[in-house]
């Protein structure tokens, strides 16, 4: 290959002439199977029938397409560049492979055995993988077994779930109700047996919890209930008569002389006021005889006490002025009171007319009432506006503290009229009486000025029924203070001078009228 020339010289120079080429083409195409097809097809003899024309041309392009492919190809370009004839070329391509066709069956012959053996192996490789696949297909069916199975146990677990609930709400149900209707033997003995106090106030409230979930509409549907109700109803009665002879004793207490009734009412009957309570709920004809008697009783207490203090009161009380010392009435000077004297024995004169020291009941409105015995014992005479303020700031204390112990033990204070009804009324009878036979104009003036003060006073205190007694108080005193004033009027009227000489001093009825005014 000292010359090369291109491939397509090399090629037309080895390529027959065209006419050659071109019939060797068509004997080559004809003798196709594809052409032979077509020409059987169309029922064809010698000729070819234009289908097998088609056919014909076809193939001669393949050719032409095949042959400009072959041209492009390296190895003929090699082969065309050195100048060699193409079907040598051929031949010894062909002879190589048949060479290498040989070497390969050799070398395939040689390696049987080994290939026999790697057959072998690849068929048990084969029998392995098919039994590893049923294995699997096995295990695939349990774990679909399975599956269920775990589905079946997770739908089980949640009705468990679903029962366990419903049983812990039912058994939280059961024993509460198990332990509001049974009755312990521990509390039937305490209820019987143990003694009234603190301790026994518990036992009651056990109690009352177990009567009044007894008696529920639900409850009492129940065969336990109807069981057990017969022995609670025991221990109802046995308890409200131990509360009754409890309470009615204690009350009976604040009967006693010298007890103080607040402490008695604050440290004892409060203190078991939840047994009061017991009773509104269980024993209603009970509580009202209860209420009865403290009712009573402090009434009766109440009216000692108001009694035995405005009449040790009224003991140190100044002799009010009387009739006789009106404006106009005669002054006696120089005589002394005797049997046969016809001047009154109290006549004060000009006494009757003055403020002086009085006045200082107004500035101790707001102090407490006066304490008897210390009162007796200094022996200080009072003017009665005096006795009245502290009479009317005690009432205003006591009913204050009644009033409390009221609402706080019985729950409301309906019974507050009947406790303090009869000692307001000694209170304002004993007014009554003093205004009766009093002719002091100063000192209705100041009882006045005092009630006011105390009306104030109870603004401030829950005291209802002091509001109609202090009303009263005020529509009495200026009633009496209306007729002494008009008393003196008419004295006035009546006044005729007497036929003495007459004196450089002020008349006493211009001297009284000062005072008054």
């Amino acid at each position: 290959c000292s010359e090369r020339r291109p491939a397509q010289e090399l090629l037309a120079s080895q390529t027959p002439p065209r006419k050659t080429l071109s019939r060797q083409r068509q004997e080559s195409a004809r003798s196709h199977p594809r052409f032979r097809s077509a020409r059987n097809c169309c029922g064809m003899g010698g000729e070819a029938a234009p289908a097998a024309a088609d056919a014909l041309r076809a193939l001669l392009e393949e050719e032409d397409e095949d042959l400009t492919g072959f041209a492009e190809d390296a190895a003929v370009q090699e082969a065309l560049s050195c100048g060699r004839d193409l079907r040598e070329h051929a031949e010894e391509v062909e002879s190589s492979l048949r060479a290498v066709e040989r070497e390969s069956i050799a070398d395939y012959i040689k390696e049987s055995e080994s290939l026999a053996g790697l057959h072998t192996q690849i068929r048990e490789c084969d029998g392995v993988l098919d039994t590893m696949e049923s294995m699997l297909r096995g295990f695939q069916s349990d774990l679909a077994s399975i599956s269920a199975q775990i589905k079946y146990l997770q739908d089980e677990s949640l009705s468990m779930n679903v029962r366990l609930r419903n049983r812990k709400a039912a058994e939280t149900q059961l024993s509460s109700f198990i332990t509001q209707i049974v009755v312990p033997p521990e509390l039937i003995s305490q209820i019987c047996e143990a003694e009234v106090d603190a301790s026994y106030l518990g036992y009651v409230q056990q109690l009352d919890a177990k009567v009044s979930f007894a008696k529920l509409e639900s409850t009492a549907m129940t065969s336990a209930c109807a069981d057990i109700a017969p022995e609670l109803e025991k221990l109802r009665l046995k308890s409200v008569q131990r509360i009754r002879d409890f309470l009615l004793e204690r009350v009976g207490r604040l009967k006693r002389r010298m007890t103080n009734t607040q402490i008695l009412q604050n440290s004892v009957l409060l203190k078991y006021k939840g047994l009061y309570a017991f009773l509104q709920s269980h024993a209603p004809d009970v509580c009202a005889e209860v209420r009865e008697a403290y009712t009573t009783t402090m009434s009766s207490v109440y009216l000692a006490k108001v009694r035995d203090y405005l009449t040790g009161l009224l003991a140190l009380k100044v002799e009010p002025p009387s009739k006789s010392d009106l404006l106009a009435a005669e002054e006696w000077v120089g005589y002394t009171s005797s049997l046969f004297s016809s001047k009154p024995s109290h006549a004060r004169g000009d006494g009757a007319f003055k403020l002086g020291e009085r006045r200082a009941v107004l500035d101790a409105a707001g102090e407490p009432p006066l304490v008897l015995p210390a009162a007796q014992q200094e022996g200080k005479p009072l003017h009665y506006e005096a006795i009245f303020r502290s009479a009317c700031t005690l009432l205003l204390d006591v009913a204050s503290s009644e009033h409390s112990f009221l609402t706080s033990f019985f729950g409301d204070a309906d019974s507050f009229d009947h406790v303090f009804g009869k000692s307001i009324f000694f209170a304002m009878e004993n007014l009554e009486q003093h205004l009766v036979t009093s002719w002091d104009a100063v000192g209705c003036l100041l009882l006045v000025h005092v009630n006011t003060a105390q009306r104030d006073a109870m603004a401030a205190r829950p005291v209802p029924l002091l509001a109609n007694f202090f009303a009263r108080v005020q529509v009495l005193v200026w009633s009496r203070f209306k007729a002494i004033m008009e008393a003196h009027v008419q004295s006035v009227s009546a006044f005729m001078p007497s036929g003495k000489a007459p004196e450089t001093a002020p008349h006493y009825v211009a001297r009284r009228y000062a005072e008054l005014v």
